[in-house]
């Protein structure tokens, strides 16, 4: 463990016999930086939305890598929650797939979660409808016979 430290530290620790009690002190030590780092990034990852127009999948990979930033700062976050996460991070035009996915209690992963959320954000696309707008000849008036 010794070996791996700077050399100011290996000079801190150098009478320390027990690995576990290093690990203490240099959590103590470096705790505050990991504290800002943790709320910082569940700041971004509570206040981060979909807009509508961007990607779904470019989306979902960010808050993927929030989540797992977390999880490697000691953060436990369960997999029902982190889904939550995502699926509270979507726009209205999501609604629909949230209450499919809610109502038939599907489980995934969360990027099975993300390739599904792809699918459907191209079918929503598919499904947009274009609307036309004629116009008759004339002026609109009612001619009397």
């Amino acid at each position: 463990m010794l070996a791996s430290m700077s050399n100011e530290l290996q000079r801190r620790f150098e009478e320390e016999v027990n690995a576990a009690d290093i690990k203490l002190h240099l959590k103590e030590l470096y705790s505050v930086q990991t504290r800002s780092k943790r709320h910082a990034t569940v700041k971004e990852l509570m206040t981060l939305r979909l807009r509508e127009g961007t990607l779904v999948h470019e989306h979902g990979v960010r808050m993927i890598g929030l989540i797992e930033k977390l999880v490697g700062l000691d953060v436990v976050i369960s997999g029902e929650l982190a889904t939550d996460i995502i699926l509270l991070s979507l726009p209205h035009s999501f609604d629909g797939f949230v209450v499919n996915f809610n109502m038939n209690k599907l489980e995934a992963t969360l990027e099975e979660l993300v390739n599904i959320l792809t699918t459907y954000e191209a079918t929503i696309k598919k499904e947009k409808h274009i609307l036309l707008v004629g116009s008759s000849s004339g002026d609109g008036k009612k001619q009397e016979a």
